[in-house]
């Protein structure tokens, strides 16, 4: 948040109003720098695949999009989208009030395990569990979807 003249100001909240910051890593000049961030453990995986679920193709570009370094921070117990694209959505729900992370690298992870699994028709739907660290080095129980949009 800016004043007027320009300058910052602290936000009035610690908490973004919809729960989720985004955080990248900072720039570099070389492009192969890049990783994957990984805040979470392993997962379970259960088919949620129907004609209603998202296409994989879309699925794939969700996945290439978000290749660049980043972890998402999620607020509260209620679900949460973290990314789209298409007819393809990734989300979660977190088992704490507090904030938990949920780095790129798990998103990624979650997204190709999910259409090699699942994705034989064309189209991919997912949920599974997990744990994921909080920025106090708590582990804190995830639940995830891959679902359309």
């Amino acid at each position: 948040m800016t004043l007027a003249s320009g300058a910052p100001t602290e936000p009035s909240s610690p908490v973004p109003e919809s729960g989720i910051l985004f955080t990248p890593a900072p720039k570099t000049s070389n492009l192969f720098a890049a990783r994957a961030i990984n805040d979470c453990g392993d997962s379970t995986f259960e088919n949620q695949s129907s004609g209603g679920s998202p296409r994989v193709a879309d699925c794939w570009r969700l996945h290439d999009n978000i290749a660049g370094d980043g972890t998402w921070t999620v607020w509260g117990p209620n679900h949460r989208t973290l990314a789209t694209y298409g007819t393809c959505a990734f989300g979660v729900t977190c088992d704490s009030a507090g904030p938990t992370e949920i780095g790129n690298g798990d998103i990624r992870d979650l997204v190709r395990d999910s259409i090699n699994r699942f994705g034989g028709a064309g189209v991919v739907g997912a949920k599974g569990r997990m744990k994921c660290e909080s920025p106090f080095g708590v582990w804190v129980d995830v639940e995830w979807g891959l679902y359309h949009t």
